[in-house]
């Protein structure tokens, strides 16, 4: 990623090394033009500063989660780390250990894939993935509140990533983080006055990663909050990409 390629108002976000957990690629069938493919989005991550991404394909959350990773394959990159999409279907535990990913994504939503959480579903595929140390990466709204309480009991060793959480989550949030220390959310939608300063000041920064919605939402109100939020420096390093790099376990550049 060059300098120059950095909108002058983002050029200290550079210095951040952001990685950034909510990015999916390909076309898609319901956003339409505003889905991009890997050359675009990066040119996007570029203007943006964002040295990495936690991406998912489209056609895997829309259409079909096993020609979704067919095409996510051809599209990574050093940059793009995928969320492969999977199923409680034997056929997915097969690929997941012959090319295992740092991250999957669970859409159970109704309009998604349309499965439960719940251990009579899910219960085998939960106990790979918690196995394999697999992050969860999951919509909020695909998930009710009790469900994902349920779930974080049920896997307590299993990495979860919420994304999108909204303005009003903290009330639910709060007890869940005072219990699940592997529970973790993304920025995009995180956007409450203080509401960063005030969990930072309360659970410290370990919970949150940063996330922009790219490519449906612009990363520029997601790195402002995080610009200018009244944190120590290195609360800021850790949410922008410090806290994901530490849960998938990859390199620092």
């Amino acid at each position: 990623m060059s300098l120059s390629a950095i909108d002058p108002a983002f050029r200290e976000v550079a210095e951040w090394n952001v990685f950034d957990a909510n990015v999916r690629v390909g076309r898609s069938g319901v956003h339409g033009e505003q889905a991009l493919e890997p050359d675009d989005l990066l040119l996007e991550m570029d203007r943006f500063g964002i040295r990495k991404a936690l991406v998912s394909q489209f056609a895997g959350e829309e259409y079909d989660a096993a020609e979704g990773n067919r095409l996510l394959r051809g599209q990574i990159g050093e940059r793009l780390v995928p969320a492969w999409a999977v199923l409680p279907e034997r056929s997915f535990f097969e690929s997941l250990t012959l090319a295992p990913p740092a991250a999957v994504r669970l859409s159970f939503g109704v309009l998604k894939h349309n499965f439960s959480p719940a251990p009579w579903c899910s219960g085998e595929l939960c106990e790979f993935l918690q196995a394999k140390s697999r992050l969860a990466v999951i919509q909020r709204e695909d998930i009710s509140w009790e469900a994902l309480a349920q779930l974080l009991s049920d896997f307590p060793r299993l990495p979860v990533l919420i994304l999108e959480t909204g303005y009003r989550a903290d009330r639910y949030l709060f007890p869940l983080f005072e219990k699940h220390p592997n529970l973790f959310i993304d920025t995009s939608m995180y956007m409450a006055h203080r509401q960063l300063e005030s969990t930072v000041e309360r659970f410290g920064p370990d919970h949150l990663v940063f996330g922009s919605r790219l490519p449906l939402y612009e990363p520029g109100a997601a790195l402002a909050v995080l610009a200018t939020a009244r944190i120590p420096a290195e609360a800021r390093q850790s949410i922008a990409g410090g806290n994901l790099r530490r849960i998938l376990g990859v390199a620092s550049v």
